[in-house]
């Protein structure tokens, strides 16, 4: 066994590990006190199921911490696949503008006073559809090239900003306007295990057929040309691989809102620990994505009586870790340049 492979295991393995810490902390840190004990107890079933303490991690702690968990993977995940299969580390999530269609869709859905449920489906819906808006407009272009399908990423998501802009222009200020504000900037506070029911099976999946399948990813993010020269179906894995990616960040945002930063954030910290390799990218990012978006949940919660936004909390730490990241990696970005 080479020192690389050994090292990429010690790293899964501490990873899992600080996850499962994490994992833990997230159930004992609250508003509401508990004690570690507390905690124990309910993960053996020794916790009394008609205590306060019992409902508060069963009923609060538990699905909002699985529902962090589940979409910082799923928006790492979607992260890394973009960046890698279009070549370009900038890319996030959002840039086919899957973000932006399901913003639109819960916004329409408040203004249309329809219930929690339904503002769920609305987001969900309308980012997948914009995304297919995106595909649609980069073949009447009638080019292949990866440039094309960004610019039209970046046309289709500005068209659905200034589409927001309009109904937040007719929302009631008094009532509907600030509803929309908050969840565009996204929280766990509602989350409950339907959420979980809804959620997991999706990122579940996505997750299962990426890892089974995170060879070939190395291979289409060698390009159209190379990929097919080693007989890889390019078009097909391409495709597969931007459907899961669109799946897992509309259903995540569909859920929780629009929280930044770590789809553009995990992928590079991933990176910088064991090279580009998706053999052990892809089970990295999974275990990165769900330890920062669980550590942004509690921190959300922790800082004051009300929530903080997600979204003010994945701010203000990706900066800093991207700040981080480029400083670390000046002298290879000025060589490529």
């Amino acid at each position: 066994m080479t020192d690389d492979v050994r090292f990429v295991r010690a790293c899964i393995a501490l990873s899992i590990a600080v996850f499962v810490l994490v994992f833990i902390l997230a159930l004992w840190i609250g508003r509401y006190p508990l004690e570690l004990g507390d905690v124990i107890d309910y993960l053996t079933g020794s916790l009394p199921r008609s205590s306060n303490e019992y409902k508060v991690i069963d009923e609060l702690r538990i699905p909002r911490t699985i529902i962090a968990a589940l979409v910082g993977i799923g928006l790492g995940l979607s992260g890394l696949l973009y960046q890698e299969t279009f070549q370009n580390n900038l890319v996030s999530p959002d840039f086919l503008g899957v973000t932006s269609g399901a913003c639109v869709g819960a916004a329409l859905a408040i203004l249309l006073g329809l219930s929690a449920v339904m503002i769920s489906v609305f987001a969900f819906v309308a980012g997948v559809v914009t995304v297919m808006l995106t595909l649609t407009l980069s073949k009447v272009f009638q080019n292949r090239s990866p440039t094309i399908l960004l610019l039209s990423g970046i046309i289709i998501g500005g068209l659905m900003s200034a589409i927001l802009s309009v109904i937040k222009y007719y929302a009631d200020p008094e009532s509907v306007l600030s509803s929309i504000t908050f969840w565009l900037m996204g929280s766990c506070e509602h989350c409950t295990m339907n959420d979980v029911a809804v959620l997991l099976p999706i990122i579940a999946c996505c997750s299962a057929i990426l890892l089974a399948i995170r060879w070939r990813v190395n291979l289409v993010a060698l390009g159209r040309e190379e990929a097919q020269a080693k007989g890889l179906n390019y078009v097909a894995y391409r495709r597969l691989i931007i459907i899961m990616a669109t799946l897992m960040t509309a259903s995540s945002v569909s859920i929780i809102g629009s929280v930044g930063w770590i789809g553009l954030v995990i992928p590079h910290m991933v990176r910088l620990s064991v090279g580009r390799n998706t053999m052990n990218t892809i089970p990295l990012t999974i275990l990165f994505g769900g330890v920062f978006m669980i550590v942004v949940d509690i921190l959300s919660r922790s800082f004051t009586n009300s929530e903080v936004p997600l979204a003010a909390i994945s701010g203000l730490f990706g900066t800093v870790i991207f700040i981080a990241i480029i400083y670390l990696r000046r002298r290879s970005i000025i060589e490529s340049d």
